[in-house]
């Protein structure tokens, strides 16, 4: 009987969130559009931390402590990217494992 009631459970604010057996897209949907969005804000900050280096790089005036420090942003921009680049591989590797096709969701459209 209980497991009638929970089948009953729906939420419409999510996407596919109608349909009680649904779960396995919505779980999709939400790791595809936590990952994009992390990879957004990824990036930017990898933009923003990159170029604040080479402007510092340059601002330097040849003081070998802020040379330094602008290398070090520099390098670290470069980490975060290549950081980036991987957690692709991840995702693939755990969508051979779960069987899901994360990066390729079809978004349900609205009746």
């Amino acid at each position: 009987m209980s497991t009638n009631l929970l089948a009953a459970i729906t939420n419409t604010a999510v996407p596919g969130g109608d349909n009680p057996e649904s779960g396995g897209s919505q779980f999709a949907i939400t790791f595809a559009t936590l990952w994009q969005t992390i990879i957004i804000v990824g990036g930017l900050a990898f933009l923003l931390y990159f170029l604040w280096g080479g402007i510092q790089w340059i601002l330097s005036g040849g003081d070998k402590s802020k040379l330094e420090e602008a290398k070090s942003k520099i390098t670290q921009g470069l980490i975060g990217l290549a950081i980036l680049g991987a957690s692709y591989v991840i995702v693939k590797f755990i969508e051979s494992a779960i069987g899901m096709n994360l990066m390729n969701i079809i978004w349900p459209t609205a009746n």
